[in-house]
């Protein structure tokens, strides 16, 4: 595994950590954005928007801005969405989006990928407590979007 995928992981693994920490204490989770620089320093962004899609819209506004202020190697913006139909046998399952750009993959055709992390609430025995099950990862791959030059 070369350094720029153990990189990808560690931040997919820290952003799906994040939102399923959430996920078990509210039910859900706000959009956020989380970037790791070329010095191996993690920043994440939040925000208090009224709705989740004016929150992932300033977000998106905040990547596109700090692209260009910063040496950003990976970033992914994550948010609560739904699995795609084509992903489910039945109904709607609920999923973590994520929307994963490195720099290291910018001269592919494919650079850019959401990942689709879908997840069940349950309920401990005997307990009012709530655990998200998460389940495999979807990931999609597009050409990126923000790091693009």
């Amino acid at each position: 595994m070369s350094n720029s995928d153990e990189k990808a992981l560690l931040l997919l693994e820290k952003a799906v950590n994040k939102a399923t920490l959430s996920i078990e204490k509210s039910l859900s989770f706000r959009p956020f954005l989380m970037m790791l620089d070329i010095n191996g320093t993690i920043k994440t962004v939040e925000n208090r928007a009224s709705t989740n899609e004016e929150s992932y819209a300033l977000l998106e506004a905040s990547f596109k801005g700090r692209v260009h202020e910063t040496n950003i190697d990976v970033a992914l913006l994550a948010t609560a969405d739904m699995m795609p139909a084509r992903y489910t046998k039945k109904e709607p399952i609920p999923a973590i989006r994520l929307h994963l750009e490195e720099k290291s993959q910018l001269d592919k055709k494919i650079s850019a990928r959401f990942i689709y992390v879908p997840y069940s609430l349950h309920r401990f025995k005997d307990s009012e407590e709530i655990f998200a099950q998460i389940g495999t990862p979807i990931p999609v791959g597009f050409p990126a979007e923000y790091l693009a030059k």
